[in-house]
């Protein structure tokens, strides 16, 4: 029977392992790219490390590891079975022009049998049977490694497509090696060599243990070989948890099972099936994590992910008969279960909420309506649906395509997705936006994609931008959109879109966010609550709270002032920070995203390190002293090619014209940008860095705010260095050397508190098997002291020293030390795995220092197995 993990153990045990064998761990990415296109989110442990891979970007170290979160919807139909999911964490490791094929399955194989306990005869493993249409030759070497460690032939299988791996249609990419575990014959029908492997039920992979990379596929199809071969690894952990805690699926797993839970209790009483609360808990699971990335639901591109798995959500469980159902409590869950792992979930919590409070109000008003016209079109069986009638219910009431084909299947019917599909595809042609940055984050009050109609209303009339110049202006409708569409008017209390003959509202674009304010006319009054640029059009976001806005109206429009003198005071700051950056750390940094808003700023930027404090401090007070120099705005239009050659910098992600906007500040900055700023550096106030991180492996972000942001986030500094000192009963400049007084005598104490080698002479034991040793049974340390006191007391004993410790969770720590001299006796590592047989538990070490923990038998049966161990002879 295999020992159960929790998945925090599942996820120590694999890094330590990986750590162990020499790789390097590294921190997980943000879901969210950075500089690849092709995906819009990270859909595999290795898609951020694609440029190591690549030979682009020299890797930390050959051989690397970590726990990376991911995003995949191609398997969404599959979502409610088992163990398919939308959201995952993928345990990975990988050996760039290291080691291959061999190794790679040496260590898989030595993880899952000894240090996971999976029994060698439930382990089945597949390997590429290659393409010759292709010129791919079946993997022969690894399918002979795995025969090799101890997997029987009739367990190894080869397979086709399903078993070469690539992160994209283009990129790196290779054959690769699954591991799959049999949960039993309960679950289908045994493999026998020659038959259909099942991987879908009863066999579930567990690890893609090797994929590996030897070709870069190019857009045109076909495969160059990779400068050097390399070993990307996976393994689900959800999929891992299921199967080492003993579960028929992965919702019944540590990981799912409190957000499983409240689903099904919400849905206690409705018609709801097991499919559906599995449903329910991954959609908001995974759109909780995107969301708390940055990510805004949306009508396109990025954002459309979260807004299609929360709108399957809400329409599955308002199907089921459960109309009152509560997105932000459940995310509430998720977010608690997760935020130890991944924290920016706790620090974003209330953003992320809102966000999703908003999502299910603005659908939770259409959803029955769009169920009830559903329910008209199930005319008798073999119904189906067209291509038109699916459309106009995702088009007007948002039904997501998979939900309609959902219904109708659940009633014997069928859809017209390929005409859908035509359908869907010229919409978002009509649609797409040209300029907004997807990965920026968007702001409150995202615009949902232009329906084809409305587009039409507009025709050819373009937006004249005032902004730049003028915060109010007189300006006439030109089209409206309300919830359902195209309209000639929006009434008081309706929120819909406006499109103007001109305006003075920025719209979100070049990481800016767009602007707020107000429209008004005789007898009406309306808030713009956002303002983007949309299929080549101007739109604003508007809420009318008095009178009625019509088309062909002549309006007042006024921008929101503050926010915009905050938002231009950030941007330019964003600059100055961009270009000091370059001054600080050299040219080789690059611009990987940005977010500016009224409150605050995010720059993001490769760079390979952390910045040292004292990089910190002269980036923020050279910032400083360009704004205090008050370099002049200024903005020329010029030709793409004479801007770069003249040195202005491009951002990333954004698309030039053939002329282009550049903005300087004097000497001090010249970036090629449409966005507003301030007329001279000064007007920013004060600049402040409150955040320096990794978002992903060589990518750092910078937080800072300015101006009045910049002065409160100063005072209420200084008002907690004065707290503290007041504390402490001195002065401000005297609170460093008090905390030094004070760390230096907790060490005193901590060394006082060593214990006496003399006290235990008289304990040390040397029975017939010739090991001499001493232990500990709940000594005075603490579990960090361990190493360092079995070191000491073993060298002045000249004895093996063994600790036992209760860890206060109701289960015992054990530490194992043996002095150079005693070697010859055995490593640490080779005791305490003796010593683990008996009591069970896991751990690992050195030979000279070793350590253990789980163990769950009485601390002194503990004791009494310890002491067995140690006087064996035959030990």
């Amino acid at each position: 029977m295999i020992r159960t993990f929790t998945s925090d153990e599942i996820r120590d045990t694999f890094l330590e392992f990986f750590v162990e064998k020499n790789h390097t761990r590294i921190d997980s990415a943000s879901v969210i790219p950075v500089n690849d296109p092709s995906l819009l989110f990270i859909n595999a442990g290795m898609a951020p490390l694609k440029r190591y891979f690549l030979g682009e970007v020299l890797p930390p170290a050959a051989d690397l590891c970590n726990v990376q979160p991911c995003v995949r919807t191609n398997d969404i139909a599959d979502v409610g079975d088992r163990h398919h999911l939308t959201f995952f964490e993928m345990l990975g490791s990988w050996s760039i022009d290291n080691y291959f094929k061999e190794r790679a399955v040496e260590l898989a194989f030595e993880l899952l049998t000894g240090r996971f306990g999976f029994p060698a005869d439930k382990l089945y493993v597949t390997v590429y049977q290659g393409d010759p249409a292709l010129g791919l030759p079946p993997d022969d070497v690894s399918a002979a490694a795995w025969e090799r460690v101890g997997i029987a032939r009739d367990h190894i299988v080869y397979l086709g497509e399903d078993n070469f791996w690539s992160t994209g249609d283009t990129g790196p990419c290779g054959p690769c090696t699954e591991v799959f575990y049999d949960t039993g014959a309960e679950h289908g029908e045994e493999y026998r060599p020659g038959l259909e492997f099942d991987t879908k039920s009863r066999y579930i992979e567990i690890w893609n243990a090797g994929v590996f990379m030897e070709f870069d596929k190019q857009p045109d199809g076909r495969f160059e070989r990779l400068r050097f071969p390399s070993v990307d690894t996976g393994s689900g952990l959800e999929r891992m948890a299921m199967v080492l805690q003993g579960h028929d699926s992965a919702y019944e797993t540590d990981l799912l099972a409190p957000i499983v839970r409240a689903v099904r209790e919400g849905l206690g009483g409705a018609a709801a099936s097991e499919r559906d609360v599995r449903i329910v808990s991954d959609h908001i699971r995974s759109s909780t994590f995107m969301l708390s990335e940055g990510v805004v639901p949306s009508n396109d591109g990025r954002g459309y992910i979260p807004r299609r798995l929360l709108r399957k959500a809400i329409a599955v469980a308002t199907r089921s008969g459960y109309h009152e159902i509560d997105v932000p409590e459940l995310a509430g869950v998720v977010i608690d279960g997760l935020k130890g792992a991944y924290p920016q979930l706790g620090r974003n919590r209330d953003r992320t909420l809102e966000l999703l409070g908003r999502e299910q109000r603005d659908f939770g008003r259409v959803v029955r309506r769009g169920l009830d016209q559903l329910s008209g079109l199930a005319t008798g069986p073999g119904f189906r649906i067209s291509g038109e009638e699916a459309f106009n219910l995702y088009a007007t009431q948002g039904m997501p395509v998979d939900l309609i084909r959902d219904f109708a299947a659940e009633q014997g019917g069928s859809v017209d997705e390929a005409r859908f599909t035509e359908l869907f595809s010229a919409h978002r042609e009509l649609s797409r936006g040209g300029t907004g940055k997807a990965d920026a984050g968007d702001p409150k009050g995202a615009v949902r994609t232009l329906a084809p109609e409305f587009t039409t209303a507009i025709g050819s009339v373009t937006t004249e931008f005032l902004g730049y110049e003028r915060l109010e202006s007189e300006s006439r409708v030109v089209a409206l959109a309300g919830p359902d569409g195209p309209a000639d008017s929006l009434g008081e209390g309706e929120q819909g879109l406006v499109v103007l003959d001109r305006t003075p509202f920025y719209p979100e674009g070049g990481g800016q966010v767009g602007d707020t304010g107000t429209i008004t006319g005789p007898e009406l009054s309306a808030e713009v609550t956002d303002t983007r640029r949309i299929g080549g059009h101007h739109v604003h976001v508007v809420q009318v709270s008095k009178g009625v806005l019509r088309v062909g109206d002549t309006l007042d429009l006024s921008v929101d002032a503050a926010r915009r003198r905050a938002t231009m005071r950030n941007h330019s700051a964003t600059h100055l920070l961009h270009a000091v950056l370059r001054e600080v750390l050299g040219d080789q940094v690059r611009q990987a995203g940005s977010l500016v808003a009224p409150d605050r700023l995010r720059f993001d930027f490769e760079h390979p390190r952390a910045l040292t404090e004292e990089e910190a401090d002269q980036v923020e007070r050279l910032v400083n002293g360009r704004v205090l120099v008050n370099a002049g705005r200024d903005v020329q239009v010029k030709p793409y090619q004479d801007a770069v050659r003249d040195g202005a910098v491009a951002f990333f992600g954004d698309k030039y014209g053939d002329d282009v906007r550049v903005v300087s500040f004097g000497d001090v900055s010249s970036e090629l940008c449409g966005g507003t700023h301030v007329s001279g550096t000064a007007e920013i106030g004060l600049f402040r860095i409150v955040g320096e991180g990794s978002v992903g492996a060589g990518v750092r972000r910078i937080e800072a705010v300015t101006g009045e942001a910049a002065l409160a986030y100063t005072l209420d500094r200084d008002r907690t260095l004065k707290q503290l000192a007041g504390r402490l009963r001195v002065s401000a400049e005297q609170l460093p050397a008090r905390i030094e007084a004070l760390a230096a005598k907790e060490q005193k104490q901590a060394r006082q508190t060593r214990i006496s080698a003399q006290s235990l002479a008289a304990e040390v034991r040397e029975p017939g098997s010739g090991r001499r040793y001493v232990l500990l049974v709940d000594p005075p340390l603490d579990p960090q002291q361990m190493a360092d006191e079995a070191g000491r007391l073993g060298e002045e004993l000249n004895a093996v020293v063994l600790f036992l410790l209760p860890d206060g969770t109701g289960t015992l720590r054990i530490g194992v030390g043996v002095p150079a001299a005693l070697g010859g006796q055995g490593t640490a590592k080779e005791l305490l795995e003796q010593v683990l047989t008996v009591t069970g538990g896991r751990g690992g070490g050195s030979a000279r220092f070793a350590q253990g923990g789980n163990i769950t038998v009485p601390l002194a049966e503990a004791a009494a197995a310890v002491r067995t161990v140690l006087e064996d002879a035959s030990a």
